[in-house]
């Protein structure tokens, strides 16, 4: 008979953990600059014990999706959160969590300078490397229009970790078109 372990014994309280202390973060008020702050959880099962290390960004970011009716051009804040989680049952290559929040994102409509909006955002898991480049579409539209009229857009950043200390340590981000 084979016994299956779990990957990350321990990692759902060290993750709630983690995202928890990220959280009361997320009040601060918005700069100009990418801004970093770190943590990091320790979570001990009866086997092994499973650090956790958090690293949360406002990152600026700004763009312009081409196409469609008229072109829309983005700015703003994304809120980016790195829960790097080790694997000590195995010694395997910590996995990134990363939680993208596009909601502070808004955009101008060139032709009809209506504003456009998105509450987009996304979970990615991903293997700890020094730098690392996260692309992925977003649903974006007309405020107070509704969300069905959603057009896409591109958003990447450029991530860079210290894998010694597990955190973030650098963050960059912009909008274009798919």
């Amino acid at each position: 008979m084979k016994i299956r372990r779990s990957f990350f014994p321990s990692a759902p309280v060290a993750l709630f953990l983690a995202m928890t202390a990220t959280a009361l973060w997320w009040g601060a008020p918005a700069s100009a600059q990418t801004t970093i702050m770190s943590s990091s959880t320790l979570a001990t099962s009866t086997s092994s014990t499973t650090t956790t290390t958090s690293t949360a960004a406002l990152v600026s970011v700004m763009g312009t999706v081409s196409g469609g009716a008229e072109s829309v051009s983005f700015s703003g804040q994304a809120k980016v959160s790195a829960n790097v989680v080790t694997d000590p049952d195995f010694g395997g290559t910590p996995t990134i969590v990363l939680s993208i929040d596009l909601s502070g994102l808004s955009g101008i409509g060139a032709a009809s300078r209506s504003k456009y909006v998105t509450a987009a955002g996304d979970i990615v898991n991903r293997r700890l490397t020094a730098g690392d480049t996260v692309e992925y579409t977003f649903p974006f539209y007309q405020s107070g229009a509704s969300p069905t009229s959603a057009r896409v857009g591109l958003v990447s950043f450029s991530l860079g970790f210290d894998v010694n200390t597990l955190k973030l340590t650098s963050a960059s981000g912009r909008i274009g078109s798919p």
